[in-house]
């Protein structure tokens, strides 16, 4: 009988918000500045539009051949790991299909380790040039970076994706 009093008030306060009085309340709509802001061509007039640098460029292309390899490698993988997972789907943990489902994706996990270092390395390539673009100003080096870095993101999140997947299927 206890529980009653507290439940008429928990219910008498929750639904309290739902009788507010008539009144001029502000919009729930989008305002102007809550829009996604349109990106444009942030170079004015006068500004150049960098090359890069040489060791910059060598780096770049080092760790996107090193992201490119990895990702080759986990993809080769990629079908083992995930037969391995289907035969431990639904096994109890610590079970022998279980343990080597877990071995496998810890070792994909492995393989992917040099796509993020690589995309780390990128990052901190683009964070570089941006500062050497502001100080010089001049600009377009760090776009080229950045298109580049897209493109090894996306292989990061697939392989991502896919570990995801599978640790959920061993759940």
């Amino acid at each position: 009988m206890k529980k009653l009093p507290a439940l008429l008030a928990i219910i008498s306060v929750t639904t309290s918000g739902c009788a507010m009085q008539q009144g001029d309340f502000p919009s729930l709509q989008k305002r102007p500045y809550e829009d996604d802001p349109v990106i444009t061509d942030t170079t004015a007039p006068g500004d150049t539009i960098s090359e890069l640098p040489a060791d910059v460029h060598s780096k770049l292309n080092a760790a996107i051949t090193q992201s490119g390899a990895a990702h080759e490698k986990f993809q080769s993988r990629l079908p083992v790991v995930k037969k391995r997972v289907d035969a431990a789907r639904g096994a109890a943990v610590s079970t022998e299909s279980w343990v080597v489902a877990q071995m496998e994706l810890a070792a994909l996990e492995m393989e992917r380790s040099a796509s993020v270092e690589a995309l780390a390395d990128i990052d901190a390539l683009y964070m570089a040039q941006l500062e050497r673009e502001t100080d010089s100003g001049q600009s377009g080096g760090a776009t080229m970076i950045a298109g580049r870095r897209e493109a090894v993101k996306a292989q990061v999140d697939s392989q991502q994706a896919e570990i995801d997947s599978m640790k959920n299927r061993l759940r």
